[in-house]
């Protein structure tokens, strides 16, 4: 089925939204409470966090069952990995641009996404995936568990400027 990029985008945001909207329950013997309750100051970052990287493997999901066409793989990742660049710039004390540099840090560190000697940056298709899927399962599991140390230990980790978003925001500035 082929689809437009409007079309395409489209989807691409209501799956963000869905994903964004249907924050999780923590049911235990105690009591009942959201993951915002448990999280407490890591909630608004690795829900942000959630939401994009949830959407993007949902669309994967969508082309796997032929509702999107096989041509938008390739490109969507690449635009994700643009768009990290974009959220970041505008600083990591706020909840969009940490969760974007936990998104980038991950993916980066898993080899999805590759520097090169000459300073730029490019996906690489063989492992895209499987680190979409695994941070996706990350975070999933912390907000159900109400994990609020691994949440900050998630975030710690990865919801930082490394070097290589550096080299990003350096080649940025200008434009």
């Amino acid at each position: 089925m082929e689809m437009s990029a409007q079309t395409w985008f489209g989807i691409s945001k209501g799956w963000q939204k869905e994903a964004w909207e249907r924050g999780l329950v923590v049911v235990s013997l105690i009591n009942i409470t959201t993951g915002h309750l448990e999280l407490q100051e890591f909630h608004s970052a690795l829900e942000e966090a959630k939401a994009d990287i949830v959407g993007l493997w949902a669309l994967r999901f969508l082309i796997s069952q032929d509702m999107l066409s096989e041509s938008l793989l390739k490109s969507m990742y690449v635009s994700f990995l643009a768009g990290c660049f974009r959220s970041v710039r505008f600083g990591l004390e706020e909840a969009h641009g940490k969760g974007q540099a936990l998104q980038f840090n991950w993916l980066y560190e898993k080899g999805a996404f590759v520097l090169h000697s000459e300073d730029k940056f490019s996906v690489d298709f063989s492992k895209i995936e499987g680190a979409v899927e695994g941070l996706s399962r990350e975070i999933l599991t912390i907000q159900a568990q109400g994990d609020k140390e691994a949440a900050g230990s998630l975030l710690q980790k990865y919801g930082v400027m490394t070097e290589p978003l550096k080299v990003a925001l350096e080649k940025l500035e200008n434009i």
